[in-house]
């Protein structure tokens, strides 16, 4: 561990109350739990995914889209994301 990252974990151990070993399994512990939660919550989405991942390549059917179609789709693309920059600000 880096020695800053180290003296920064002793000193908000200390602040706590805790002892180091103490302090870094209940932030550990804190972590997996939250990782547990965030994968519970996208699991069906997950294997969405992969179901659609395994299924062969559609042919395809109709035209590739021109430059113009790319243009209207990359700012379309770039809008909501801007959106959700300033909606998550």
């Amino acid at each position: 561990m880096d020695p800053a990252v180290r003296a920064a974990v002793k000193e908000h151990a200390d602040a706590m109350g805790l002892d180091v070993s103490s302090y870094v399994t209940s932030a550990v512990l804190r972590q997996m739990a939250d990782d547990a939660l965030v994968a519970r919550r996208f699991a069906a989405a997950d294997a969405a995914v992969s179901a659609t991942e395994a299924l062969p390549a559609p042919e395809a059917t109709g035209p590739e889209f021109d430059e113009s179609e790319l243009a209207a789709a990359r700012a379309g693309i770039a809008e909501a994301l801007a959106a959700e920059g300033r909606n998550a600000a």
